[in-house]
Formats: structure tokens, sequence, C-alpha cells
């Protein structure tokens, strides 16, 4: 005789679904006591399902943030999910930090059940996260030091400080100095990418005019362009325009997305740097005459090492505007683009004239 598979209803659904989940989920209704802990949860607290049912939640998750922070509380009442680091205690009273999110839990017609709130692990993340700042830290000095140092070397033999050199040497000389120039400049890249990423290097806002970084950048880049043949212009407002923002990162955003232009646009024709003020914020466009993107491209632009479809035969490894997307995005900007095969590209970014965190 065939079997039947009868539907299961929604509550057994949901607790599959909890049970299923890698992270530790923990539910509770109105009251704060808990309707359900997954395995994941179980080994995390070291509470078994059973034993933590209907028992309140702060007695089992005795969390840093259990009391008057607590997130659940905060989702129930705002309606929003609140995400937090968090120190809980396990069953053993040892310490673990995770990353906890809170929701809300509501049926359909918006009448409050209660609570869901799921919770990681955060030590394998912490780890990778002080292997990384090792990692930069090698990199910082055991890598670029001696480049930088053997540049150095390498600039005194061009000048002839200790001797004169033939032509054909000169030129070998030329070659392998503007090599070691290229990789110093590379590890540079790499360093303030990983620095922005996790954070060791932030912004320092200041009040800069914003025409004076501008042109500082212009000109820094003008000779790369004249041997290129391409004529780069500025087009300013009037009026003074005055940013709270890190100067010098502001210049590093600019200068990467004007020497890309230049890179990719054919002899004889423009780059232009716009500005604009929007109000509340300020508009940089960088503008080519260029190949364009391909549309494929367009989506994966700012990641870290990717060389689009067109790159031909420019060099570099795609740091550049992943390094510009981290600049923008510390001083709480936007940055996109447009651009179509045969018309060229345009980069914009926005930052806001008020101050940020």
């Amino acid at each position: 005789m065939e079997k039947k598979l009868l539907p299961l209803g929604l509550s057994d659904w949901s607790h599959f679904i909890i049970q299923s989940i890698a992270d530790g989920v923990i539910t509770v209704n109105g009251e704060m006591r808990i309707t359900d802990l997954n395995r994941a949860g179980e080994k995390i607290t070291g509470y078994s399902r059973a034993e933590a049912f209907g028992k309140y939640c702060g007695d089992i998750l005795r969390s840093s943030m259990c009391g008057r922070d607590c997130p659940l509380k905060q989702a129930m009442i705002s309606g929003e999910a609140v995400s937090r680091e968090a120190v809980l205690h396990n069953r053993l009273d040892q310490k673990i930090e995770v990353m906890l999110t809170a929701s809300a839990l509501r049926d359909d017609h918006g009448n409050l059940l209660g609570g869901v709130e799921t919770f990681r692990d955060n030590a394998p993340f912490k780890l990778m996260e002080k292997e990384r700042r090792q990692l930069a830290g090698m990199f910082a000095h055991d890598l670029k030091g001696p480049v930088v140092g053997v540049a150095g070397l390498l600039n005194r033999l061009r000048q002839g400080k200790v001797g004169e050199l033939n032509e054909q040497q000169q030129a070998f000389l030329e070659t392998i100095y503007q090599e070691i120039l290229r990789l110093e400049k590379l590890i540079s890249n790499f360093l303030d990418f990983v620095r922005l990423d996790l954070h060791i290097l932030k912004p320092l806002a200041s009040a800069i005019q914003v025409e004076a970084e501008c042109l500082a950048v212009i000109n820094r880049s003008r000779p790369m362009a004249e041997a290129k043949g391409v004529d780069l212009q500025l087009a300013f407002p009037q009026e003074v325009i005055i940013l709270n923002a890190d100067a010098v990162l502001l210049q590093r955003a600019l200068g990467n997305l004007v020497e890309n232009a230049i890179k990719y646009s054919p002899p004889q024709s423009q780059v232009i740097l716009k500005v604009q003020d929007l109000g509340k914020e300020i508009q940089f466009v960088v503008q080519d005459q260029g190949p364009g993107i391909d549309p494929d491209d367009l989506p994966h632009l700012f990641d870290l090492l990717y060389r689009g479809k067109d790159s031909g035969q420019e060099s570099g490894l795609g740091l550049g505007l992943a390094i510009v997307k981290r600049i923008i995005e510390a001083h709480n900007g936007r940055l996109w683009v447009k651009s179509e095969l045969g018309q060229g590209a345009s980069f914009f970014f926005n930052l806001p004239k008020a101050n940020f965190v």
C-alpha cells in the first residue's frame, strides 16, 4: 500500500529550519522566555534545548548586553533588526565572543509573537583578522623595506655616484630602476588596501579647500597626460567649496581615478575632472574618452585584483579602483560608474559635507 506524505505544519517547518542553521539560534516569546534553541546554539551555550526551554533568555545566554541593552528587547520594541558584538558566558562560565543579530517575530497582522536571535562564535574571524594584520606588518617591514633600499642604491648608480656607465649599462640600469619603482608602488597599493580594509588606516578629517586638492592632483598627473598626448582639464564652480575630509586620502582617490582615465585614453583625447556642489554633498566626476567598459565588467570593477576583458596591454593588478572604493566608503561616500562601449567612462563619487564617524 502506497504511503501518503502528509504536509508539515508551519510550526514544524520553522523548527526544522532553525535546527539546520549553522549559527546559534534562540527564539523567545513576548515574556522573553525561550521557545526554541537549535543544535549550534546548544554547542555554544552548553545547554540542551530541553534545559533551555521556558527559561528566561538572559539566564541561558548570559550576554554582556543582557538587561538594559538587550538586543532582543530593542528589536521587539523598534521592529528593526539589531546587530551587535557581545560576549556570552557558557555553562562552564567560559567567555565566548559572538556576533549576534536580533529581530522581532510578528504574525501576518503585525502582532508581536516574540523574537529571534542568531549568534556566531567570533573567534575564527578574530584570528583571521589578527593574521591579516600580521601579514600587513610583514609586508611593510620585511618586503617594502628592502625594495625601497634597492631603489635608493639603483638611483645612486643612475646618477653616476660610483662611476660613469656606458650607454648600454645606463639603459639596462634604467629598466631595472623603473621595474623596482613599479614593484614598490604595487606593494604600497597592497598595503594601503589592507590597512583601509582592516581600518588600520582611518581618515583624519579636517576642513579642506576642494579646488586646491584637485589642482594638486591635476598638476601631479599632468606629466603622465602630456607623455600620452592627453588633454587634462579641471571643471570647477566659481564659489569656494570647503569639505571636511582627509586631504591625503582624497588626493589618493582622485589621483587613482585620473591616472586610470589617462592610462586607458587614446592620444589626442581629453580627461576632465569635474566638481559640483550639490548642497549636502560634493560630487566628483572623472570623465574620459576611452574605449568604455564592457557591461559584464561593471559589477566587478571595484573588486580587489579584478581586471576587465578590455584591459588590453595596460599594466596593473586592479588595486587602484579597489583602494578608491575603500577610501570613499571610509568617508561615508557613494561611488559608481557610467560607461558604454566606445563612449568612454565617467566615474562618480559623492562625499557628505558634514563630519563623519
